[in-house]
């Protein structure tokens, strides 16, 4: 995969609660790289393919969190898959 994370585009914003005082801001985004490849999971592996049609819907979203707790000079993030239920690492 070739520059991945060079294209993204906001898919729009939420609001979560990560304690009764303090909202984050979550944003979701659309990932490609520079031969038009799409995020998707195969096999429980995330990939990159062309997706066209049905299987359009097969693209992951990728969510990015803040991280507060850890490092916050350094701007760490979280970055999350399948409505942010799981996690890159």
């Amino acid at each position: 995969l070739a520059l991945l994370f060079l294209c993204a585009e906001a898919e729009g914003v939420a609001l979560c609660h990560d304690a009764p005082a303090l909202q984050t801001k979550v944003f979701q985004y659309r990932i490609w790289d520079v031969n038009q490849k799409s995020l998707y999971l195969r096999n429980d592996q995330l990939v990159a393919g062309h997706l066209q049609g049905a299987n359009a819907a097969l693209e992951e979203k990728v969510f990015w969190v803040p991280n507060h707790a850890l490092e916050p000079a350094r701007l760490p993030v979280i970055l999350g898959i399948q409505n942010g239920t799981r996690c890159l690492a």
